[in-house]
């Protein structure tokens, strides 16, 4: 890991809390560059921003001109060509070390840190920790994430107490900030444990995408200490920001197709090519899914669809909703 004392000397590393410094110092790393090495190029996409540490490196804009940089002057305290893709292309001079801090994660931190919306104790905590780092919150936009959590409330529950029940209607989404829970599939007398989550994980978005009732319940299985956001901020903040759409009319080749139906259904009629994962296993298939590729989701209504994308989106996929979901005239035309 990095050491955070470098971030002392950078603006506006400088201004982030010492928790928030060890955090983003596990998502960075330091390089070293030799003379002649180029250390980034002039119109790439900016995954982080970097900081001189140590030598003397040019900055070349589009017109060929160079500006010279040596640490420790007055501008290297900021970062090099920095924006969502690089302004200049830099080159080392002389022996050189540059700091990498991931960008998005670096902004995220920066827009809590000056909310004054969230006490230092609660910053600190490791669920708030846990949420900066989860791709979710890194999709949505920065200006919203000050008012989720200024929108959340506190609960508490014993262990052994349901938190909420399968087929009750979806009101709140939850966050745990203490304690450990487990998500349980209800079938008549029995049932069949989905998941099992600490802190920091996020519960309860399905039915609050869909509409439909909760499909699953979560007990708790210690003492556990949740923030929980309703429904309409929930949908506001959080759902409409990470739930893309896409057309049956603009698909193209290249895109991934998968159907969230039942197996039966699946059977009875689909689209060409499309994978069969039923909603209620998406989370252990995403596991198996590339991130680098594009996949669009579909059902007959788009509620469970909806919902799909959403747990796809927030475990960063590239996920869109096939809007309104797929008529059974265009699954029997289009069927394998």
């Amino acid at each position: 890991m990095v050491n955070i004392g470098l971030f002392g000397r950078f603006v506006p590393l400088q201004s982030l809390t010492p928790a928030d410094r060890t955090q983003l110092a596990k998502q960075s790393s330091l390089v070293s560059y030799q003379p002649g090495q180029v250390i980034f190029n002039r119109g790439e996409m900016a995954r982080t921003q970097a900081f001189l540490i140590e030598g003397e490196i040019d900055l070349v804009d589009g017109a060929q001109r160079a500006n010279r940089l040596l640490a420790g002057q007055a501008e290297a305290k900021h970062a090099l060509a920095p924006g969502h893709r690089r302004s200049s292309t830099a080159c080392c001079v002389k022996a050189s070390q540059v700091l990498f801090v991931d960008r998005e994660l670096l902004d995220v931190m920066l827009t809590w840190s000056q909310t004054g919306n969230v006490d230092e104790a609660s910053r600190d905590s490791d669920w708030v920790t846990a949420l900066l780092q989860s791709k979710a919150f890194l999709r949505i936009p920065p200006g919203n994430i000050a008012q989720i959590l200024a929108s959340m409330e506190s609960l508490q529950v014993e262990a052994g107490e349901i938190i909420l029940r399968q087929g009750d209607p979806g009101d709140y989404y939850y966050v745990i900030t203490d304690g450990r829970a487990q998500v349980v599939l209800e079938d008549g007398h029995s049932e069949e444990e989905l998941a099992l989550l600490g802190v920091g994980r996020g519960f309860g978005e399905e039915a609050l995408v869909s509409g439909e009732p909760r499909n699953a319940t979560v007990r708790a299985l210690t003492r556990c200490k949740l923030m929980r956001l309703a429904s309409a901020q929930f949908s506001r903040l959080l759902k409409a920001p990470m739930l893309r759409e896409a057309v049956l009319a603009d698909y193209r080749t290249g895109v991934h197709l998968i159907d969230v139906r039942l197996p039966g259904e699946f059977e009875r009629g689909h689209m060409v090519g499309a994978a069969n994962i039923p909603l209620a296993r998406i989370r252990d298939a995403a596991r198996l899914l590339d991130p680098e590729l594009e996949y669009w989701v579909y059902c007959d209504t788009g509620r469970r669809s909806a919902s799909a994308t959403f747990l796809l989106a927030e475990r960063g996929f590239n996920a869109k909703l096939i809007k309104g979901g797929v008529t059974s005239d265009q699954l029997s035309v289009m069927a394998a």
